[in-house]
């Protein structure tokens, strides 16, 4: 406060704290980095660091010297203002705050000095990129063995930073990794290759096989691109500023018409950039950008929850335009290398079940009792409570996983004192139904969750942990009110992030809902960490999911995952693109564990009939109807098909016309159906495989100028994930062969051939299913031709 209030205003400095910027973010193409700035006058003229703790008080008796790393951090942003603003070097003056001394420390660097960092950077690519190459375990391993102390003292540095804090810590790395058994190893060397090709991916791949972006795309990609992608919105303008509110800052942009095959691609949750663009040669990378989520989207306007209040009005100026692009985000792979680190410093016994040595142990007692339950809830809630290490619940379409089974296994655990709960999803969308499991529950259970307002459904809001924690004005406060919680909630990577929890609290169980959306290393470290006792930090994990409905989401190639040790193809590892439930379940058919794994074979989602084929084509006719009232309906058609000409005239086969007319007039027929029960978020669906299809099914549906139709959700089969619908109109927009490499997703289980992504979309429906696509070609696929003679034909 003093030196805001007295040094920033001094002719010394001339700093002028009502025309700042805070934290704006820069990303430099030309140097290969990007970054965040504490402070920074609007105009450029200065920009301030700061920094928690003391500078360097010992390198010259009686004097203050910025830290050798804090020097460095000012030479890069100094660097990006040169290139990416167009800025002389002396034009900026840098200074550094140490929250020790009320004093700004100038930090200008030159030139010479930035080109040593600069190298280094280049060489830490370089090995990254080497891994990425090479993809072998042996080389990683090879490459690790050297961040020895030898080979990293290249200044031969000595004294006592050296030898009491640097040296330790890179001697600890070398001694764990010896202290890990060949399987360990093997596992730990694997993890760490595919974890490094999956960030590298994600960064350098401009276009991924099925559309979307890497963040190299902000530079590589031209705008036409990146609209023609849906990765890119323009002439946006502010409708609502809100950025100065302390609590919830953000913006409202007014969306222009888009094109009528323009789609954009975002989604409330999602990451992104916003930055002025008031000219064709403004972007990402020559513009101080501002870091958000966006909280509210339609077609006519988004709302962009900024990560920092701006209290300085003109920074966002209302005359202004401008964009937003998808962001790409460091975190998830952070938590993926803080994973393999909580590996190597798990307790053994912890190792031994994660790498297959030893089996899941259960209680007895309560194993028998789960033999004797009247009903199959009942039967998995006790096996779930029986777990010591794990068990794994196969939650098919509609058999009630998360309302039903998750519900009653939290009633079960929290029935017992002190008992402490962790409920994780992958999406802040599953973490959201979720919660309404909780909330659901009589009588009332205390539970708070872990994340951010911009991601949460506003109904469950109150439960935030920043909410519930809003009127705890000291820190004993603080801390009474989470110890009195005993149910905690959020996404895997926003709790593997909060390891300060894990200091306060420790848990007895872990519940993890689609858990086959999850990638092995997303959950490492989870399953690895230790209290600062030493203990587990988490007792036992119990997964739910379905590994017949769409698996986990990875940027590399199948073929460049696979797993070829078999040290640890013997324990169910055979790729890592595979989900931790998957691997487990796997496991399990090979070495049957009693009580490890069960299934929930009710289901009272689909009519029997629109359940007829995905049950016997990839449950092998396990899924039992609850019979409820809509199941028992008497309709004329629950399942139609209805064929379609191929579009040959479609440039890139991603459109079907006469597909698409045929969705909307079903559409208008379902409305007409209806009538005043007609309601746009629970009676009808539509799913079609590419963004150009749907872009072209959302431009007829328009065109009926029916406003409950034009609110109806078209969108793609991984969107669609989870939801359920009266009536789900598909269309395959399959018009030659070669689209089946997209279209299909296939796994083996234990001899039955599935297409996931076929599972998921025929399964959203709950009373009426209807389909249209070129019967020619897709019978030359051999479920899709099994599909076609399940059902009657149609011509309309």
């Amino acid at each position: 406060r003093h030196t805001v209030l007295h040094t920033f205003p001094s002719p010394a400095y001339g700093l002028d704290r009502t025309d700042a910027v805070l934290e704006p973010s820069y990303i430099c193409e030309a140097l290969g980095i990007q970054g965040r700035l504490d402070y920074v006058q609007r105009d450029l003229s200065a920009f301030i660091e700061m920094k928690s703790g003391k500078a360097d008080e010992y390198a010259v008796r009686g004097q203050l010297r910025p830290r050798p790393s804090h020097r460095v951090q000012m030479m890069l942003y100094m660097a990006v203002l040169a290139r990416n603003m167009n800025r002389p070097l002396h034009a900026t003056q840098p200074y550094l705050l140490y929250t020790r001394y009320p004093h700004l420390h100038p930090a200008r660097p030159s030139e010479d000095d930035i080109k040593p960092v600069m190298q280094l950077r280049n060489r830490i690519v370089a090995a990254e990129h080497d891994i990425r190459r090479h993809n072998d375990a042996a080389y990683t391993r090879r490459l690790l063995a050297r961040l020895r102390p030898d080979t990293l003292n290249e200044r031969r540095l000595g004294g006592r930073y050296w030898e009491n804090y640097l040296r330790p810590e890179i001697l600890r790395l070398q001694e764990r990794l010896a202290a890990l058994n060949a399987v360990e190893q093997a596992y730990f060397y694997r993890l760490y290759t595919f974890v490094a090709q999956e960030m590298f991916t994600s960064k350098v791949a401009a276009r991924h096989s099925d559309g979307r972006m890497g963040a190299s795309a902000l530079w590589l990609c031209s705008p036409a691109e990146k609209l023609e992608a849906g990765e890119l919105l323009t002439r946006l303008r502010i409708t609502d500023n809100r950025a100065a509110d302390s609590r919830r800052p953000s913006v409202t942009l007014a969306v222009p018409p888009q094109g009528d095959d323009s789609l954009p691609d975002f989604r409330t949750g999602d990451a992104v950039v916003l930055y002025a663009c008031n000219s064709e040669t403004d972007n990402a990378t020559n513009r101080l950008v501002f870091k958000g989520t966006v909280s509210e989207w339609t077609e006519t306007r988004v709302r962009v929850s900024l990560r920092n209040v701006q209290h300085n009005p003109a920074v966002f100026p209302s005359e202004s335009l401008y964009a937003i692009e998808r962001d790409s985000m460091d975190i998830a792979f952070r938590s993926m290398y803080n994973g393999l680190s909580a590996f190597l410093e798990a307790r053994p016994d912890r190792r031994a079940w994660i790498t297959g040595r030893r089996q899941p142990r259960f209680n007895a007692g309560l194993l028998d009792a789960a033999t004797r339950a009247d009903s199959d809830l009942e039967r998995i809630v006790a096996k779930a409570e029986a777990a010591q290490d794990y068990f794994l619940l196969i939650g098919p379409p509609g058999t009630g996983k998360t309302s039903q089974a998750l519900r009653r296994m939290v009633e079960r655990f929290h029935s017992r004192p002190q008992a402490q709960l962790l409920l994780l999803a992958y999406t802040n969308r599953a973490v959201d139904e979720i919660c309404r499991a909780l909330s659901s529950i009589v009588p009332a259970v205390d539970y708070l969750r872990v994340g951010s307002a911009s991601v949460c459904d506003e109904a469950f809001r109150p439960h935030l942990l920043e909410e519930a924690l809003a009127d705890s004005p000291t820190r004993k406060a603080v801390r009474s009110r989470m110890e009195r919680c005993r149910i905690y909630v959020g996404t895997v990577a926003t709790l593997s992030l909060r390891r300060e929890l894990f200091a306060l609290k420790r848990f007895d169980a872990a519940i993890v809902d689609e858990a086959t959306q999850i990638l092995e290393p997303q959950l490492l470290e989870l399953l690895c960490l230790r209290t600062p006792e030493g203990a587990d930090a988490i007792g036992k994990f119990v997964f739910i999911g379905d590994h017949k409905q769409l698996p986990a989401i990875a940027v590399q190639s199948r073929a460049d995952s696979e797993v070829h040790e078999p040290e640890l193809r013997a324990f169910g590892l055979h790729n890592l693109r595979d989900s931790l439930f998957e691997r487990l379940h796997r496991h399990h058919r090979q070495h049957p564990s009693p009580g490890a794994v069960d299934m929930l074979c009710r289901q009272g989602r689909m009519h029997p009939a629109v359940a007829s084929f995905p049950n016997e084509a990839f449950y092998r006719g396990k899924l039992r109807s609850l019979g409820l009232p809509h199941q028992q309906e008497n309709i004329a058609a629950p399942v139609r098909f209805v064929a379609a000409k191929a579009d040959l005239d479609s440039p890139s086969g991603h459109t079907n016309r006469y597909e698409a007319a045929l969705v909307v007039r079903q559409a208008a027929t379902v409305y007409r159906q209806y009538g005043d029960r007609f309601d746009a978020t629970r009676t009808l669906g539509i799913i079609a495989p590419y963004r150009h299809q749907i872009a072209l099914i959302r431009r007829l549906l328009r065109a009926l100028r029916v406003p409950a139709l034009e609110a109806v959700s078209v969108d793609t089969v991984e969107r669609y994930q989870g939801s359920e619908r009266d009536v789900i109109l598909y269309s395959f927009c399959v018009n030659r062969p070669s689209q089946f490499d997209f279209l299909c997703d296939l796994t083996e289980d234990n001899g039955t051939v599935v297409d996931r992504k076929l599972n998921v979309a025929l399964t959203r429906a709950r009373t009426q299913l209807f389909l249209t696509g070129v019967p020619a070609v897709l019978s030359l696929n051999p479920i899709y031709r099994r599909l076609l003679e399940s059902i009657p034909a149609s011509t309309e």
